[in-house]
């Protein structure tokens, strides 16, 4: 008994954590600040949500990309993005398995995204629309230096990214 006291005081403190770093002031810049945000919600929540987001693709780390994203449209959520080289693919996903499969096989090159900015439209509903969102990507199989990308997406209050939109920017 003792020993699943313990476990489960270091599990409350490592989610206590968690959602201490979900609230810090992310390092890029933040454009905008729409009225009408749903009790309880707001663009710094937004922001959390998305480093939340590229911190689990980067480590590829499935119960952060559950977390990170949220299924509300049709039961799912929308993760695009282009090519930014010729040998580069379009992906599309809409589950997290599908989703983990894109980020392992991106872990496998480095992957780093490094976001720049992010504009914040307006909130419909519980949704806040956001982009451009621009970020420089780079990984072993892209190149010698990182590509600017932009993309667009929605954050929905207290659930995560329901969808985001990538691809080169022109």
């Amino acid at each position: 008994m003792r020993i699943f006291q313990l476990r489960w005081h270091l599990f409350t403190c490592s989610v206590a954590l968690a959602k201490l770093h979900a609230q810090e002031v992310p390092s890029w810049r933040m454009i905008g600040s729409p009225a009408d945000a749903p009790a309880g919600c707001s663009v710094r929540a937004a922001a959390a949500a998305i480093d939340a987001f590229f911190v689990a693709m980067r480590d590829a780390d499935s119960l952060g990309l559950a977390r990170a994203t949220a299924p509300v449209h049709h039961a799912s959520f929308e993760f695009s993005t282009g090519k930014f080289t010729a040998s580069d693919r379009f992906v599309a996903a809409h589950t997290v398995p599908k989703l983990l499969e894109y980020a392992r096989a991106r872990a496998r090159q480095h992957e780093r995204i490094a976001i720049e900015e992010v504009t914040f439209n307006e909130w419909r509903g519980d949704g806040l629309e956001f982009g451009p969102i621009l970020f420089l990507r780079s990984a072993d199989d892209l190149g010698r230096r990182a590509l600017p990308g932009i993309g667009k997406g929605e954050y929905w209050c207290g659930k995560g990214i329901s969808i985001l939109n990538t691809a080169p920017r022109p």
